[in-house]
């Protein structure tokens, strides 16, 4: 997994801070940037990837592309 880009930051409810980040594989990922010290789940440590989400282009819905049924004078 190569990231391509930052979105944005998030801070999780037991404190620990997460960048969301965008990658090449166009997936939205999650990692933990920092560890809270008062954070009581092992999963978070640095460089843990806590979320993944494949991301979809927009206009990429379900025949969203092939609709051309419109009359061409509409243009």
């Amino acid at each position: 997994m190569r990231i391509m880009r930052g979105l944005s930051s998030r801070v999780l409810p037991c404190g620990c801070l997460t960048g969301v980040y965008e990658t090449y594989d166009n997936e939205v990922i999650g990692i933990v940037d920092a560890r809270a010290p008062s954070c009581s789940d092992a999963s978070h440590q640095p460089g843990a990837t806590v979320f993944r989400h494949s991301a979809q282009p927009v206009g990429a819905a379900a025949g969203a592309a092939d609709d051309v049924s419109g009359s061409p004078d509409r243009y």
